[in-house]
Order: structure tokens, then sequence, then C-alpha cells
């Protein structure tokens, strides 16, 4: 047996005592109720037997008390089940004596052994083991009562064999049951294990990304430095097209810098690690920033770009972070739009909150790709055909929680979309 096997034998036993502890309170009660409900049509039928069955019943609410109290002791509890087990079989004694007693009717006593034998089956889950115990005490008792004057009205074979029938069906039942109990807790037992795998390959994913991530920013930063540099004249002029080149060199290796630093971010929040600045940010020098991002990148295409916003406006962010947010949806908006206009507005609050919204009149996204729009390394159609690793939008609806706020979308085919930005608002 394998190991997970042997730890599943030990939860399943574990179990099987919790659940029968639980349960066995419930079928005292039931029996409790049962029995004395059958003694109202005992008492109408044979008034005379009303005093041994006082005696037969009190010792049967004795039997089951004691058993209740028992598994309630710490030290027992783990021992619910076989004392579940001796509690049933002792009722099926205590029966056995009050039909002995009064020489009763062998089919009433059938019908109150077959009541007890499925009863225990359905509510305790003993495996059949244990409701073996219960069948064969059924025939048993019932054997003994005939054979020290029950009274028959229909053949001894007759009533074997229906008895027998019946306490072979429960055991039958509870081995099906307790096998699916049993597979169950296996099944529960392997996802456990495959989620606490699929936990440390995600560690050691993130792990990976921010170490990769780390090392490749460290020097492009230095490339863009440089690049920097030579476009500032500080190595001397430089021919217009060498300028030309170098200025997409940087374009270019900032988009990678921000990519990278994307990534390394996103290995930050699925670790719990992220950690946000919030501070008062005034949106009109952030707007600003933003247009000196895009205008350089629309001089080869027909798009305009506008912003608007309200000199005084602010709200309460890491300015770093809203950047980022605010760099990944205008670049998406640049990638999506050939022709029209690219806005960046924000208007008045409203409930202590502002909107800002990023606009542009590109494609626009199907409506069955939006409810995966912001899961990470999901991208829709449009997305693969342009390229990219579809982390961007993930990573600004994490940020934009992270802040307190919350990051939506609408969008129409062949009309663009509206990303809205959702954050409080600061006050003065």
């Amino acid at each position: 047996m394998s190991t997970n096997a042997q730890g599943v034998d030990r939860i399943f036993a574990e179990e099987t005592n919790r659940l029968t502890a639980e349960r066995l309170p419930i079928g005292a009660v039931a029996f409790a109720l049962v029995f004395g409900a059958a003694w109202v049509f005992e008492h109408a039928a044979h008034p005379e037997r009303d005093a041994v069955f006082a005696v037969i019943y009190a010792a049967e609410l004795l039997t089951v008390g004691a058993a209740v109290l028992l598994i309630r002791q710490p030290g027992w509890r783990r021992h619910s089940r076989r004392i579940a087990v001796a509690t049933a079989v002792a009722l099926l004694g205590w029966i056995c004596a009050y039909h002995v007693a009064v020489r009763g009717e062998a089919e009433i006593l059938a019908s109150a052994l077959i009541y007890l034998a499925t009863g225990t089956m359905v509510l305790f889950p003993w495996g059949w083991q244990g409701q073996l115990c219960v069948a064969l005490g059924t025939v048993l008792v019932f054997g003994v009562a005939v054979a020290l004057g029950e009274r028959l009205a229909t053949p001894l074979a007759i009533n074997l064999l229906g008895l027998g029938t019946v306490s072979a069906l429960t055991v039958s039942g509870a081995a099906f049951l307790s096998r699916h109990r049993w597979r169950f807790l296996w099944q529960a037992a392997q996802l456990r294990a495959a989620n606490a795998a699929l936990e440390d390959a995600n560690q050691t994913k993130n792990q990976f990304l921010a170490s990769v991530s780390h090392e490749l920013r460290t020097p492009l930063n230095i490339i863009v430095g440089y690049t920097d540099l030579l476009l500032e004249g500080h190595f001397g002029t430089l021919a217009p097209e060498v300028s030309d080149t170098l200025d997409r060199i940087a374009r270019n290796g900032r988009s990678l810098v921000y990519l990278i630093s994307d990534l390394l971010d996103l290995a930050r929040i699925e670790a719990g690690r992220l950690t946000v600045r919030l501070a008062p940010v005034r949106l009109a020098p952030m707007f600003e920033e933003m247009s000196r991002f895009v205008e350089p990148r629309l001089r080869s295409v027909d798009v305009r770009f506008r912003t608007e916003v309200p000199d005084s406006l602010a709200v309460v962010a890491d300015r770093h972070r809203l950047e980022q947010i605010l760099v990944n949806l205008l670049s998406n908006a640049l990638k999506f739009t050939e022709r029209g206009e690219i806005a960046i507005r924000a208007g008045e609050p409203v409930s202590s909150t502002v909107a800002i919204e990023v606009h542009d009149t590109g494609v626009g996204i199907e409506a069955g790709e939006l409810p995966r729009l912001f899961e990470p390394f999901s991208q829709g159609a449009n997305g693969r055909k342009a390229g990219g690793v579809g982390i961007g939008l993930s990573l600004s609806a994490r940020l934009a929680a992270a802040m307190g706020g919350t990051l939506s979308v609408t969008s129409q085919v062949g009309h663009g979309s509206t990303f809205v930005l959702q954050l409080p608002v600061a006050t003065e």
C-alpha cells in the first residue's frame, strides 16, 4: 500500500469516528422516539405488557444514554465506531429480551429488527465490518427468540429468508457507501497534493520571473541611458538618420523596460510582496507626462491625442503605479488604433471617486473576450495578432485594486474601447 493510501486510511478512520460520534446522539433520539411511539400501539393491543415494556424501554434508554455520554469523553471518542456497533448489538438483545418475555409475534419482531438494521446502515458510516455485526446479530436474536417461544404466524424459513436478505443488503449498502467515501477522500488527498505541487511551481515561477526580470532590467537601463546621452549630444553631433535610429532604439528599449517591470510586479503581486505608497497625486501634471509618452509615437499614424482634466483634480494613489497603469492602457490604445483619436480624461469626482478614462477609436474587443481580459497572459484575437504577452491589463487591474480602486472596460468592435480607472479623490 502506498504512503498516500495509508494516509487516506488514517483520515478515513478518523472521519469515521468523528461522524459516528456526531450521529450517535441523533440515532439515540430517533430510537427513543420510534420505540416510544411503538408503545402506543403495543398498549392498545396488549395493555398487560406495559410493565415489561417499561422495564425494557428503560434499559434501552440507559444503553443509548451511556453510549452517548461515553463518546463525549475525549479518551473514548476515537473508539466511537466500536461503541456504536456495541450499542446497536445491545439494543438487538433488549428487543429480543422483550419479545421472549412477552412471547410476542415473530413478524413484529422481524419488523423491529429490520428497522434497526437499515437505520444503522443509513446513519452510521462504519462500513461493512460494523454493519456485518448488526446483520448477524439481527438474524441471531431472531432465531434465539423463536427458539425460546416467540410465536410464528408464517413458516420460520420465510422469516429467516426475508430477514437474512434485508440484512445482507444492508451490509452491501454499507460497503458501497464506505468505498465511495474512501474514494472521495483519496481524490481529495490527490487534489491537495496537486494543489501543493502547483503552489510550489507557482512560487518557483515567481522567483524565476523576479530574478530574470531584475537581471534583464539592469543592462537595459544602461542601454537606454547611453542612448539618451547620445541623443542629447554628449558624445558629439549626430547625423539625422543616426538620431532617428537611436530614437527608435530608445523608445523600444523603454517599452522593453516597462514590460520587464510589469513581469517583476506581477511576480511580486502573486507572491504577496507588492507595496504601494499612497499619497495625493495631481492629474494634470501626470497627463502632461502621458502626452510626452504618446505624441512621439503618433508621428506616422493618423491619430490625434488629447487630454481633459481639471487643473486642481487629484487622486489618492501611488504615483509610480498610477503612471504604470496609464502607460499600459495608452500602449494598448496605440497598438490597436490606426486612425481617429486617443484620449485620456478625468471629470469631477462622483461619490468621492474620480474616473480616469482612456478612450480610443481602435479595433475594439469582442464581447466574448471581455470576461477574460484582465486574466494574466490572456489575449484576445487582435492581441495575439499584434504581439505581446498579455500581462499589462492583468497587472493594471491588480495595481488598481492595491490602491483601493477598480479598472473596467467597455468596448464595441470597430468603434474602439474605453478603460475606466476609478480611484479615491484626494481631499484638501
